[in-house]
Parts: C-alpha cells; sequence; structure tokens
C-alpha cells in the first residue's frame, strides 16, 4: 500500500491557503463527507474569520494546521479534553479535525492519527503539533510523536495543576501520507521517525535550490550567559528522507515586562516558561521577497532560509486603535478570499479556543493588525 500510495513522483507544492503546532495507528478510516446540505444551511450570513471562535465539541484548541482543498478548508488539532491537559492519560494521543467553508462555522468530523501503544516506538503515547501540506496529489502530515510512560491516574480536575512527570519523556518528528486527508498511512521509521531532531515541524519548498526545508524547536543554547530558544533546520529532495543541517535561528527568551493579553498572562510562569521557537512559521514574505520566521510573539527576517544566526529579532506590533491585541499563541498563517489571519489559540488555560486576527503585512518588518478575532481581547 505504501509504494502504491508513494509512487508517483512529488511535483511542485500546490499554492496553499493555509497557515503556516502526535501519532497512531498505521491507517485510520473515516467516512467521507455526508449531509453537507445541513451543514451548508448553518453557514454565517458574513463570511468574516475574525468571528470564529471554535473548539470541538468538548475539548480544546492547540497546535493547529490548515489546508485548503476541493473548496473545503480542513482544520487538524491537537486534541484534548476541557479543563484536562496532556500530564493526563487519554489527553493529546490524537488529532481532532473540522471543515468549514469559511473559516467561521466548524462542522466536527471526529479524529484522526493515534499513537502507536507499542514499546520501542518513537509515538508510543502521545501525537502532538501536526502540520497537513499538500504536495503533488499528495497529503503529508508531518507531527511529533512522544513516549510518556509517566502519567499517573489523577481523578481530580486539576489541568495544569496536576504535576508533569518527565520521566523517560522523548520527542520525536514522524510522518503520515493520505490521498485524501481521511485515510493516513505512517511511513517513517516505527523507532526514529525521520530521524531528525527537534518537534513542531514547519516545511516549506525552496524553489531556488529545489529542496524542501523543515524547520523544528530545537533544545536552546546558552548564548553569552543568556538562554535563547533555538530552532534547527533539515532538507529533504523528496518530502520522505531527511538529513539534519543544524541550528538556523536563536530567539530570545520573552521580555517578562511585557503584557502580552489575558492567554499569556492568565497562566503564572508562562511568560518564562513558554518556547518562543515553538510553532515556527516560515515563508517568503509577500512584500520584500525576504524570508520571514514567525514566532509566537517575535519574527526575524533574512535573504537565506537556512540561515536567521544573525538576523535581528523583533516583537510583532500587537496594537490596534491604541489597545494591545491578546494574539495568544500555537499561531498560524492562512491566505482566505485575498485577505491575510494570523490563527491563534487564546484564552483561559485547558479551555484554549481558536481565533483569527486579520492582518496586514508591513513591507521592512511582519505584520500590523487590521480586525482583532472576536475572542482575542483587547486591554
Amino acid at each position: 500500500m505504501i509504494e502504491n500510495l508513494l509512487k508517483k513522483p512529488i511535483q511542485q507544492m500546490e499554492r496553499r491557503k493555509f497557515l503556516s503546532n502526535i501519532v497512531g495507528p498505521s491507517l485510520i478510516s473515516i467516512a467521507p463527507f455526508s449531509n453537507k446540505a445541513s451543514y451548508l444551511s448553518t453557514l454565517s450570513k458574513e463570511d468574516d474569520p475574525t468571528n470564529c471562535d471554535y473548539a470541538p465539541p468538548g475539548e480544546y484548541i492547540k497546535d493547529q494546521t490548515f489546508v485548503f482543498t476541493d473548496g473545503w478548508w480542513h482544520l487538524f488539532s491537537i486534541s484534548g479534553t476541557r479543563g484536562y491537559y496532556h500530564g493526563y492519560n487519554g489527553n493529546e494521543e490524537t488529532f481532532s479535525w473540522s471543515v468549514s467553508k469559511n473559516l467561521v462555522d466548524w462542522e466536527f468530523r471526529g479524529h484522526v492519527m493515534h499513537p502507536s501503544l507499542r514499546k520501542g516506538t518513537y509515538d508510543q503515547h502521545e501525537v502532538w503539533a501536526p502540520f497537513c501540506m499538500k504536495a503533488g496529489d499528495k497529503f503529508y502530515m508531518f507531527y511529533t510523536g512522544v513516549v510518556h510512560p509517566h502519567r499517573p491516574m489523577e481523578y481530580r480536575k486539576l489541568g495544569h495543576q496536576h504535576p508533569f512527570d518527565g520521566k523517560g519523556h522523548k520527542e520525536t518528528q514522524g510522518m503520515a501520507v493520505s490521498n485524501d486527508l481521511t485515510d493516513w498511512v505512517k511511513v517513517d521509521d516505527p523507532v526514529n521517525g525521520l530521524g531528525i531532531p527537534g518537534r513542531d515541524s514547519n516545511v516549506v519548498r525552496d524553489e531556488e535550490n529545489d529542496r524542501w526545508l523543515l524547520y523544528s524547536t530545537g533544545k536552546g543554547q546558552i548564548v553569552n550567559g543568556e538562554p535563547r530558544d533555538e530552532v534547527y533546520i533539515s532538507q529533504s529532495a523528496d518530502l520522505l528522507n531527511w538529513k539534519f543541517m543544524g541550528t538556523c535561528a536563536l530567539f530570545p527568551k520573552l521580555d517578562t515586562t511585557r503584557n502580552f493579553g489575558r492567554t499569556v498572562d492568565s497562566w503564572e510562569g508562562f511568560k518564562k516558561e513558554a518556547g518562543t521557537t515553538e510553532s515556527m512559521v516560515i515563508k517568503k514574505h509577500p512584500l520584500n521577497n525576504k524570508w520571514i520566521m514567525m514566532g509566537n510573539w517575535q519574527y526575524a527576517l533574512s535573504g537565506d532560509p537556512t540561515n536567521f544566526m544573525k538576523s535581528e529579532v523583533n516583537y510583532y506590533d500587537n496594537t490596534f486603535k491604541g489597545k494591545r491585541v491578546d494574539l495568544g499563541f500555537a499561531c498560524e498563517v492562512v491566505h482566505h478570499n485575498n485577505k491575510w489571519y494570523r490563527t491563534s489559540t487564546v484564552g483561559d488555560r485547558d479551555y484554549w479556543r481558536l481565533a483569527f486576527t486579520e492582518i496586514e503585512w508591513v513591507k521592512d518588518g511582519a505584520f500590523r493588525i487590521v480586525k482583532p478575532g472576536r475572542p482575542n481581547s483587547l486591554y
């Protein structure tokens, strides 16, 4: 089956209208779309993604990814039960799958991808940080497989207050392939995944050098006595075989004196613990043709997609009409109806929801906010 799935040569990646933050059984099947009429009858009259305030029923939204095909947006996100987190068994062990025509009204379709539940595999217990893209006539799902053997039973609903036991915890990048976004087949090594370090994959096409580049969150470094969060980079000719190239960027930790909004500020210790190179988005800047590396709160520009080491790291302008906008975390970027949107995970800890902020690119920087999302609180 794998040979048939991959026998056609990979072509240039289809133009994506999706942005750009765990896996399971080798094959998952989900029935094709049904009852479209009932879904379409519920669509909002105003096609404005900033009205989105969504999480799958009973779940929270976290790392998410979007892909557009057949006139539908597909949203895949880490699946967790509201009020809990990945320290509890049963959470962040699969991806929720939802579909939409307008990025406002979402229909929950179920779950895809699961951990292997087999000892010795890289994704034995959890699957995190999906990144979905289309290349040629195939869909590719990159993710982080997790080994987390110590998650003791806890009956109380403590959320992140439930202690995290990191003994034996390990994260590895993996990949699955699909023809239709419903049937997924894992095509990596069951023990070593893709064989490259890091987590939170983001993949782009470097046409000038006829290659694919994969960016991932590194372990971090100490530079002149100060901690820095790290970005790894790997390359591939075929999306299947990857070669690690090294560190391509270092971002400073968050300035704890800044006000980032309710999502960050309501979580004690978040500013000190949050990784500034998680959920990275790398793309060609639409206005200046440079490469832009976008973290949750900071960004950098470079003429070389493999080297941001000497680039200045700046904070986004998160103001709107004199007020600051809560931009949340686990962010992506999507292009819809000729407008650009920055997605985000916002809200109270362990009850997060999906929001879209309309943005406009700034030539010598990143973006300015055109319209905050409804859940993106102003302060």
